[in-house]
């Protein structure tokens, strides 16, 4: 744990300059076989259980349609989470340049969620822990691109 926090960023406001987003996950609904194991893995590394409620990416899928998105933090580079938070709980990891919840500061307020331009799916709220959650790369090895069978998940370097 002393380690981790090491690796940790603080930014008190939007004016300071922040560590750039250096990876990301990307997904592409043309490969994915709407397996879900992404989810599966996902809540079973960080929640040890396998419950897609619980995981930090979300597939959805429209059958009638035939289509599926994927929902998973994008690592902005202006990172409005980051900047609204109150309790200063979202942070920068900088060997991953991923914006994390530091779950122990979280007050489970909502604001980062509210502010994702991309959607609430990427930011959820875990009821277990009350606590917001989000991607954090696994600190640099994905385990729902491992666990992809299609490779519809990519963890690209920006």
């Amino acid at each position: 744990m002393f380690r981790r926090k090491q690796r940790l960023h603080a930014e008190e406001s939007p004016q300071r300059k922040i560590v750039p987003a250096k990876y990301r996950i990307e997904f592409e609904g043309d490969r994915c076989i709407w397996c879900r194991n992404c989810e599966l893995v996902c809540s079973l590394h960080h929640e040890g259980e396998c419950n897609p409620e619980l995981a930090r990416i979300h597939i959805f899928l429209d059958q009638f349609e035939v289509e599926v998105e994927g929902h998973v933090c994008r690592q902005c580079d202006d990172p409005q989470c980051l900047y609204v938070c109150p309790v200063g709980a979202i942070q920068v990891d900088e060997i991953t340049g991923a914006r994390i919840i530091l779950e122990d500061r979280c007050v489970a307020c909502g604001l980062c969620s509210e502010v994702c331009p991309y959607g609430r799916e990427n930011i959820v709220f875990n009821p277990k822990r009350n606590v917001y959650v989000k991607c954090d790369l696994c600190s640099g090895m994905p385990q729902c691109v491992e666990t992809c069978p299609s490779g519809a998940l990519k963890y690209v370097q920006l």
